[in-house]
């Protein structure tokens, strides 16, 4: 009787720590509430030292938690000191690239700190706005929903940076984005002219004749034996007559100055399609500027020269 009763208590007990691993396990580390981030998030907010909110915002990126992200965005947003929200953005900067825990939660905080609607310095926006950029290139997140905002900015500066990032970001996107700011009326001549030359700047890969025939035929077959093909269909877009086309439309509006439309048949030139041939006929026939004209020719014989390469 004894023994059964002892086994039934080993059992019990058994049971007990088990329960109490399981339970110790399930707890995220990363949602309990240090007290020395704690201490660092009050320093952070309320320590008169300019220098020592500073340092707070720095061992708060070092921490990289939930709770210290949590407790760097709030302050961003009381913070008066430019120089403590710059110090802010770079901590955040640093734990979205880590990705540490609630890096998901700082590219957020970045968004809002980008945002002239949220923050009022020039520079911080501009500080968030190339580390999202940044972001976008370690593949965190899709900045150019983010950078195509900057054009509604208030600074010239901002919505120039944007232009520069898209043309650098490259990706098909970013070029729909600089199509549709090279177009936007309500931006200045200086940000369309950037928008302009970035778009017939960036480099976008896009198949040959011969190499759609090939995708196409690869996508019919696996297709047919249900396999995943080697390319998408986005491998067949026509990606160079994208680009064309802002830059056609740019072209064919009357509104248009001859400074944007020389920028636009100088882009033209540089991506070189030969969807570009029917907008460059039409300027070297009807447009009445003679520097058009004489550029549209110059232009119009690279792209012919090209098709015979």
């Amino acid at each position: 009787m004894l023994l059964l009763i002892n086994t039934y208590y080993r059992v019990i007990n058994r049971s007990l720590v088990l329960g109490l691993i399981v339970a110790v396990l399930a707890v995220d580390p990363t949602s309990a509430q240090d007290p020395g981030i704690g201490r660092l998030g009050q320093e952070l907010s309320s320590a008169k030292d300019v220098s020592v909110r500073r340092q707070a915002a720095r061992s708060l990126g070092r921490a990289s938690t939930e709770q210290s992200v949590r407790m760097l965005g709030s302050a961003l947003t009381a913070e008066r000191s430019v120089e403590v929200r710059l110090e802010i953005v770079r901590a955040l900067r640093t734990i979205s690239f880590q990705r540490y825990p609630g890096y998901r939660s700082a590219l957020i905080a970045l968004g809002n700190a980008a945002d002239d609607a949220n923050e009022r310095d020039e520079l911080v926006r501009l500080r968030a706005t190339e580390a999202l950029w940044e972001a976008g290139k370690k593949d965190l997140l899709d900045p150019v929903p983010l950078l195509e905002r900057q054009f509604t900015d208030r600074s010239e500066r901002l919505r120039l940076s944007a232009v520069r990032m898209l043309r650098k970001f490259g990706s098909p996107g970013a070029a729909d984005a600089l199509g549709r700011a090279l177009l936007d009326k309500s931006l200045s001549e200086t940000v369309r002219l950037a928008s302009i030359d970035a778009l017939g700047a960036v480099s976008l890969s896009a198949p040959g004749v011969a190499g759609r025939g090939v995708i196409e035929a690869n996508i019919a077959v696996t297709d047919h034996f249900g396999v995943s093909p080697l390319h998408s269909q986005r491998a067949l877009e026509l990606r160079h007559e994208r680009q064309i086309a802002y830059l056609a439309s740019l072209v064919g509006d009357p509104d248009s100055s001859d400074t944007l439309v020389l920028k636009a048949v100088k882009s033209m030139g540089r991506v070189k399609d030969h969807a570009s041939i029917p907008s460059l006929r039409q300027l070297i026939e009807t447009h009445p500027s003679t520097a058009v004209r004489v550029q549209a020719t110059t232009v119009l014989s690279h792209v012919l020269a090209r098709q015979f390469e």
